[in-house]
């Protein structure tokens, strides 16, 4: 019979963690978790609780352990096999990951709360029609229970399945019934967006502090979703000097406190700002000099950013239009931020707002921006990542072979390219539209100017 947890316990343990996140001394609040633990490792939902804050903290491998524990010990907990899955998966282990989401659905996970199946379809490259997870899929889409949004990534899941075998016309329909579904939960407004961009535009340049006020410098790798930031991340991040923080939410909360309260431009305001930030940026683990922020929207507050970091560095992905809006069409994203997804005409004014932004930036603003093609990223990785390091003050070199080899199984990649960053760079996703011209005609009519 499983333990309770002393709720006394529970509150101050989880209170004294929260306090020491949010000073970013994460290291410190995984070691309260992990002692918690200790003490309540009977309870299957204290442990539930733990491992997903100390997740939440990237520190994937403790987390893991505590579900590892939990499960070892025979605790059946669907939704503790869906959590243990998802870390599992971050941390790229994907056979480990599999099992656990399989587990998961044998035990009755609520599929509507768990997406484990669209999960399950991105542990691996499948090469046969004959697949279980086929029948998997089509069995579930029968299910009347399901919401839309969670029918939606089932089809999401079943459409990549779709395309990793060729079928490329199965996987357009059913990406259409998908993006469709995903579209009737949300409520994007283009003409938001729209004067979102023209107020950005309007905003005078920064005034820029005249010293930094920090040694350590933030690189922000921006440019819309699915554009190769994750990929520029992970490699950025295997030097020794470099700390790759993967996406950051914090810069868009503080731009839009400052922005609300009015005080964009206040000295005093920044101050904060600024303590914040790097607080959560440089964390309580070992010291470095750069830090890899990888929040691709940040595109967004640039202006922002430079009167934040005067040391700042600013990366910015592009990749073939056509190409990106198929893969974006092509996945359920889980923040509001990115609800233009499912409908290319979204998709085509996202993309062209940040167009402008970007152009914008770099006509106005002080900090320099370095550009990457994803194009040339998978053609020529060493070459690419030699400009990369010399725009930052990187020293020394990398070879062609750490440039193109996949990232470290103990790293944890929580985007939607967590399964293609772990693979050596590979050049099948270049032009891949074409394969998709004659099922989805919105790539070639939407997106007319893209090269390629």
């Amino acid at each position: 019979m499983p333990q309770l947890t002393d709720a006394s316990d529970a509150a101050s343990s989880f209170a004294r963690a929260s306090e020491l996140r949010s000073q970013g001394r994460l290291e410190a609040a995984t070691t309260a978790m992990r002692e918690f633990a200790h003490r309540h490792a009977g309870d299957p939902d204290a442990m539930f609780d733990c491992a997903k804050f100390i997740r939440e903290c990237g520190r994937h491998a403790q987390a893991a352990e505590v579900c590892e524990q939990q499960l070892w010990a025979g605790q059946r907990s669907p939704r503790l096999f869906a959590l243990a899955g998802s870390i599992a998966h971050e941390l790229g282990r994907f056979d480990e990951a599999r099992a656990h989401y399989l587990a998961a659905l044998r035990t009755g996970v609520n599929i509507n709360e768990w997406f484990v199946l669209q999960a399950l379809a991105n542990t691996t490259r499948y090469t046969d029609v004959g697949h279980p997870d086929f029948a998997l899929f089509e069995t579930h889409l029968r299910d009347p229970a399901l919401t839309a949004r969670a029918r939606a990534s089932i089809l999401f899941a079943f459409g990549k399945a779709c395309d990793d075998i060729g079928d490329h016309a199965r996987a357009a329909g059913l990406l259409r019934e998908a993006n469709a579904l995903a579209r009737s939960t949300i409520a994007w407004a283009r003409g938001d967006w729209d004067r979102f961009v023209a107020d950005q535009l309007r905003v005078r340049a920064p005034q820029v502090p005249g010293k930094a006020e920090s040694d350590c410098i933030p690189v922000f790798i921006v440019g819309m979703v699915r554009s190769g930031t994750t990929l520029v991340a992970d490699r950025l991040g295997r030097d020794p000097a470099v700390r790759n923080r993967g996406e950051m939410p914090f810069i868009g909360y503080l731009a839009g406190q400052l922005a609300t309260h009015g005080l964009a431009a206040d000295p005093q305001a920044l101050a904060e700002a600024r303590r914040i930030y790097l607080a959560h940026l440089r964390q309580d683990d070992a010291p470095a000099t750069w830090y890899v922020d990888k929040h691709p929207l940040n595109f967004r507050y640039l202006g922002q950013i430079a009167s934040l970091f005067p040391q700042a560095r600013i990366i910015h992905c592009r990749r073939n239009r056509r190409d990106n809006a198929l893969s974006i069409w092509s996945q359920l994203f889980g923040h509001m931020d990115n609800d233009y997804a499912y409908d290319f005409d979204d998709i085509a004014a996202f993309g062209a707002g940040c167009d402008r932004l970007m152009e914008h930036w770099r006509q106005r603003m002080v900090l320099p921006i370095h550009t990457v093609d994803y194009e040339q990223m998978v053609e020529q990785p060493e070459r690419t990542m030699a400009g990369l390091r010399a725009f930052l003050g990187l020293p020394g070199e990398v070879g062609e072979q750490e440039a193109s080899k996949p990232v470290s199984r103990e790293y944890a990649i929580s985007s939607a390219s967590m399964w293609q960053a772990r693979q050596p760079v590979y050049r099948r996703s270049v032009a891949r539209w074409r394969l998709y011209a004659p099922f989805v005609p919105e790539l070639a009519e939407k997106f007319a100017d893209a090269d390629g």
